[in-house]
């Protein structure tokens, strides 16, 4: 006859199961988990608890599994000490693909906004080339061709630029999920055969991609007011700005734990000093 149900035990085995950590790492975090269920199990046991009382409320109080494994896997962990130079290159190049995947995901959702535009306030809004911008004529025959209702090159133009904006940035978007899927295989296949960093640049990679993101929103939103280089309405690039500025405001949320983590680190050193 089997005994009662330790529910520590259970909720040690099922922690260590769902820690996406390398094997040592989820080692120590398991057992630094142990120390504290089982003390605070110990003061409930003194506080006139019985047996079963002592541990829920110690399990309850620790919290759930998921928050644990959410609170390791967004902890910044160093990205050079103790790894090797292969180690290190290949973590930089998953980071750089799941870059890459989330900016076309970003473009092809910055086609839709295009096409909301050209919806809501004519193609004009995100087709039309500013006052003064010339256009060759082989440019123009083909514009021509393709619109053959259009009157003025200028109008084909239009037409063909706020279309463009649609459908290639869609296009994009649609290569970027697939880059996204492989990416999500790849590391799959790393953690089920112990290979590979755990979390991508050691949890850094979401404040790249918020200062990306970021850089992106300042550049569209500067060459729109500038005029540099703008060759089509204003929708086009203030589609692209607030696609990017979203993005950044999204993952500058996740990389507060990053911050958190670099400027306590910043602290320590400053007060070493």
């Amino acid at each position: 006859m089997s005994g009662p149900r330790d529910l520590i035990e259970e909720y040690l085995s099922d922690l260590r199961a769902s820690l996406e950590l390398a094997p040592e790492e989820a080692g120590l975090a398991v057992a630094e988990a142990e120390d504290h269920l089982r003390e605070t199990v110990a003061c409930g046991l003194a506080a006139g608890m019985t047996e079963h009382e002592a541990r829920h409320a110690a399990i309850s109080a620790f919290g759930s599994i998921s928050a644990v494994v959410r609170a390791h896997a967004s902890r910044p962990a160093d990205f050079i000490r103790g790894r090797t130079p292969a180690a290190i290159l290949g973590d930089l190049i998953l980071a750089g693909w799941r870059l890459a995947a989330t900016g076309l995901i970003a473009a092809g959702v910055s086609g839709l906004v295009v096409l909301g535009m050209n919806l809501a306030f004519g193609r004009a809004f995100t087709g039309q080339a500013p006052a003064g911008v010339s256009f060759q004529k082989a440019g123009c025959a083909y514009w021509m061709s393709l619109w053959p209702g259009a009157r003025t090159c200028a109008t084909a133009h239009m037409l063909e630029a706020s279309s463009d904006a649609v459908v290639l940035r869609a296009g994009a978007g649609l290569i970027g999920v697939a880059l996204l899927v492989a990416y999500g295989v790849v590391r799959y296949l790393q953690r089920r055969h112990g290979r590979g960093p755990v979390v991508v640049l050691a949890g850094y990679f979401p404040l790249l991609a918020a200062g990306v993101f970021g850089a992106g929103a300042l550049g569209l939103a500067l060459a729109q007011l500038t005029g540099f280089m703008v060759t089509q309405g204003p929708g086009t690039y203030l589609s692209g700005a607030l696609v990017a500025a979203a993005a950044a405001a999204w993952y500058g949320r996740e990389a507060r734990p990053a911050i958190q983590y670099l400027m306590h680190g910043w602290a320590r050193h400053a007060d070493a000093r």
